[in-house]
């Protein structure tokens, strides 16, 4: 086989699974089992455990236990080996607590 089939034909095994993943955008997610939140300026500041998810701008949390238990948007955040550290949070409706 010519050198050009080889390179073709290898950019298209390569491609192939790649055809099947969704499109990359800057929104996340990530859930959490447990939390804290704390006030800051423009919003909260959360630092999560036990987390599973991606997102660096633009993400949701949401924190299953703990003081900070409940849904956020989150602007920026840094997750690393299974934790959280999150700025300019604030809770969504979906995760606005209710009391009977």
């Amino acid at each position: 086989m010519k050198p050009i089939g080889l390179i073709l034909g290898a950019a298209v095994v390569l491609a192939v699974p790649l055809l099947g993943m969704p499109t990359a955008h800057a929104d996340g997610s990530f859930d959490c089992w447990f939390g804290q939140r704390q006030q800051e300026q423009d919003g909260y500041a959360l630092d999560a455990w036990s987390c599973s998810g991606t997102g660096y701008v633009d993400f949701t949390v949401t924190v299953r236990s703990g003081a900070a238990a409940g849904t956020y948007h989150c602007g920026r955040g840094f997750p690393w080996n299974g934790t959280l550290g999150a700025h300019s949070c604030s809770m969504t409706e979906s995760g606005a607590k209710r009391t009977p």
